[in-house]
């Protein structure tokens, strides 16, 4: 099977894997995406009940947050899932995920 995130839907894994990483809510971290065609794929998270507390993502926390958010949400197994982030000038970041 093969899935498509837009670029909501990885702001969305991003929101669930750094509230986990803060013991927060999903509803309470603002993510801002950014991508460097020299240094890859990055977000910030924001933490907006602790005093906008920064939770810096790597390329490899993003493909992780889509892994848990699967996995907590709609019942994937991690380790069957294989993750390729993109980014498209018109659409922004989006993930393909493939299910092994």
């Amino acid at each position: 099977m093969k899935l498509h995130f837009n670029e909501q839907d990885v702001i969305d894994a991003c929101c669930v894997f750094a509230a986990q990483r803060v013991n927060g809510n999903p509803e309470d971290i603002d993510v801002d995406l950014q991508f460097n065609p020299t240094t890859g794929f990055e977000a910030d998270a924001r933490d907006m009940r602790r005093g906008f507390q920064n939770i810096h993502l790597t390329e490899q926390n993003i493909i992780d947050g889509i892994a848990v958010y699967l996995a907590d949400y709609h019942n994937f197994l991690p380790e069957n899932l294989k993750i390729n982030l993109q980014f498209n000038q018109g659409t922004g970041i989006e993930a393909v995920i493939i299910t092994l």
